[in-house]
Parts: C-alpha cells; structure tokens; sequence
C-alpha cells in the first residue's frame, strides 16, 4: 500500500526527474560530437584505453626499463586520445552524465575563486584534472563495441598483479615501513605489486574480484571462480581494512540480490579472526592507543581539520587539488597554512574521498558528486531489474566497494582504480 501511494507521489516523480530515465543526448549530435565526428578511429581508441590501464597498473614495474614512464602523465594522456578518436555515435548522456559534469563545471568555478584568492593555477588545474579521469574513462568506454569484452580484458590484465602479490606475502617482501603501523604485531609484509601502496592494489583487486565473480555466476566457467579466489587472496594479503570492507560490502549487496539467505551465514566471515594478523589489524583499529594516535595525526585529526577548512570555503571549496591529497601535499599548497593549530599539518591526506571533495569543491560541488552516485545506484539497479543480467549487479557490487573504500581513501587519485572502475560504468551502464 505505501508503496503504490509513494509511486504516485510528488516526491517520487521529482526523483524521477533528478534521476531517473528521461530524454538522453548522443554527443555526435551536439555542437563538439558534429565538429569532431570525422576523427573517427575506433580501434585506436581502444588500444589506447588498453594502454592506459596497462600503464596506470604497470607503471611501477614497466617504469625500471622505460624511466620516462615513472609519471602517470602519459597514461591519462592516452585517455585523451582515446577519447578523440572514439566512436561518437555511441557516447550517450544521461543524467548519471550530467551530474558528473555538473561537478566538474562546479569544481571548476572552484578553481577560478581559488586561483583569485592565490592559489596556484597549475595546482588547481592538476587537481581538476584529476576528477576530469574518471568521466573520461566513462565516455571512453561506452564508445566501445564489445563492451563485455572489455571487462574481460580487465580481468585478465590483473591476473599478473594478484600474482605479484601473493608471490611477496610468500616470499615475505619487504614493504615500506610507511605501510607497516608500530602499534601491531605480526604483519611485516603487505602486498603491494606494482604499486607503492597495498591500499591501492587491495581495493583495485576488490573491484575486479568481485566484477570476475559476475562472470563465473553467469557463465559458469571455471577459471574466471580460480581468477576470483587469486584476486581475493592478494587483497587478504593486503592487509588493507579499507579494500576488506569494501569487497565485504559488495559480495553482501550481492547476496542480498541473489540470495537473501545467504546473508544469514554471512558472520562466517568472522572465522577469518582466527587468523593473528587479520584479528590484530581489526582490534588495534579500536584500542585507546591507536584512536589517541589517530586524534593526534590520523583520520580523526584529519576529520576535525577538514571540517575547520570547510568553514572558510563552504559554498564553492577551496578549489580542485588544494586540500587532502597528493596535488596539494606535492606542491605545499597555502590552504593547509589555514589549518588548526596554526597551520601545523599532522597529516597531508584526508584518507576520505567525500571529505576532500567537500572540501575542495564545496558544498555544491559535493551535492553534484552525491547526485552522480544516486543517478549510478538507480540506473545500474533498473537496468538489472530488467535484463537480470548478474554482469550488471557485479558492476553494483563493485561499485559499492569503491564508494565503502573511498571512505577510508582518496580513490578519485588513484588513476589504477578510478579509470577501470569508470570503465565499468561506461561499459554496464551504455549496454542496451
């Protein structure tokens, strides 16, 4: 009853409005698509976006022969290319798109406000480029054909990754002592690839893990549930709480979708406590010592920090790249002078991918992100209503996992996990 009378309700319609189907826009029909619509080289575009992510995730091992590629620069660059020479006709917005894009317009009012107030032009540019990334790989991604063959290629192109890490935990690599907490006992190696954090191979392996379990459910092909364990396996040997929570969260917004029940025996997980390492990375998490810590230089000071800056820029941020993250710590940004404490910076990163885009976007800027990620939540959920295609509740799940991730990490800046979970989106979300 309350669900009929909510249906014919104002409130639903205005949803609908914000979110929900509505007339879409080929971009060969717009103004740029007419002008650009002779540059037209679809399988070059592809092998680019290939490039890309090959780069982005092999950057740490290609960049020892090849030194010029220690920069992040040429990946994103393909990106661009990809984008030039993609399929026009296919690249549709929709209000998922538009709401993206309205971040991006406000983020990039933010940068003009913060540029007259000082800031560092190059900075700020930097730092709006790099939300630029994921809408890139979006777009780049629904101009493709064979968009279930993309993921695929995803799949298998981190197969070498999920082996470099459970081939380090074997051998007990040694990882930087950045990554390794005085507070626990037990854990003196964590995998980390090809990368030079664990958290950035753990929640990348998350997304893709669960994304490969989609395609054994569907097709029932053996190597993809091997592919699964390997990628869930390494992100165990991460040892990263943020990539656990979120490969939790998704496999559970699964279950709940498939099998209802199947949530019951979901406190078998805890069994994993018997294991030392995994118990002490949980349990130091909420000791006095650690949550004292935290306060003084971690994601409480940080928390308390952001918030204080918030209130100075709260409108439109303190500009793209200004505040809690790798832009802004490379290039000194002035905004941390504004900090508490008298600009005493205990900790450079906000560790949290909704409080820097509060921050540095704003409060309009952060509403356009919000927007985006409802209009993906009921996009990707009507879709799979429809087709009941288990690929789409996947690319959910995995989508989740980004998102419960990026509560405990900047993941907007991590070009590994941003641009294949934009391809992601692209692809599902474009499908008919």
């Amino acid at each position: 009853m309350l669900k009929n009378e909510f249906k014919k309700s104002s409130t639903k319609s205005f949803f609908d409005k914000l979110f929900v189907g509505g007339k879409e826009y080929r971009v060969s029909e717009s103004l740029v698509g007419r002008a650009t619509k002779s540059i037209y080289l679809p399988h070059l575009s592809e092998v680019c976006l290939a490039l890309s992510v090959v780069l982005f995730w092999y950057e740490g091992l290609l960049s020892k022969y090849l030194p010029f590629l220690a920069n992040n620069m040429f990946a994103s660059l393909l990106l661009v290319f990809a984008l030039i020479f993609a399929r026009k006709d296919n690249i549709v917005f929709s209000k998922m798109h538009f709401w993206y894009l309205g971040f991006l317009v406000l983020s990039l009012f933010s940068a003009v406000f913060a540029a007259f107030q000082g800031i560092n032009v190059n900075l700020l540019i930097s730092g709006w480029l790099l939300f630029v990334q994921f809408g890139l790989a979006i777009f780049v991604a629904q101009s493709i054909d064979k968009k279930i063959g993309c993921l695929k290629g995803l799949v298998f192109l981190s197969l070498p990754l999920a082996a470099a890490g459970i081939y380090q935990f074997a051998v007990r690599e040694k990882t930087s002592s950045l990554w390794l907490s005085p507070f626990e006992t037990g854990i003196d190696t964590r995998a980390f690839a090809f990368f030079g954090s664990p958290n950035v191979l753990g929640i990348l392996l998350a997304i893709i893990a669960i994304i490969t379990l989609g395609f054994y459910i569907k097709e029932k092909k053996l190597y993809y549930l091997a592919i699964t364990l390997a990628d869930v396996l390494a992100v165990g040997f991460t040892f990263s709480r943020s990539a656990w929570l979120g490969l939790l969260a998704g496999l559970v917004v699964m279950a709940l979708f498939i099998k209802p029940k199947l949530v019951i025996f979901s406190p078998a997980v805890f069994l994993l406590l018997l294991i030392p390492q995994v118990r002490n990375r949980i349990e130091i998490a909420s000791t006095g010592k650690y949550l004292t810590d935290s306060s003084l230089d971690g994601r409480i000071w940080s928390f308390i920090n952001s918030k204080y800056i918030f209130e100075k820029y709260p409108i439109f941020g303190s500009g793209p790249g200004s505040y809690g993250g790798k832009v802004a710590a490379e290039n000194a940004s002035p905004i941390y002078l504004q900090s508490i404490q008298n600009g005493y910076t205990a900790l450079y990163f906000t560790d949290n991918q909704f409080l820097e885009v509060l921050v540095q976007a704003g409060l309009l800027g952060f509403v356009a992100f919000l927007g985006f990620v409802v209009a993906v939540f009921v996009n990707l959920i009507a879709k799979f209503k429809k087709n009941k295609d288990i690929v789409l509740l996947a690319s959910l799940a995995s989508f989740i996992c980004f998102l419960v991730s990026g509560l405990f990490a900047n993941v907007l800046e991590y070009g590994a996990v941003v641009v294949p979970m934009g391809v992601i989106l692209g692809s599902v979300l474009s499908e008919k």
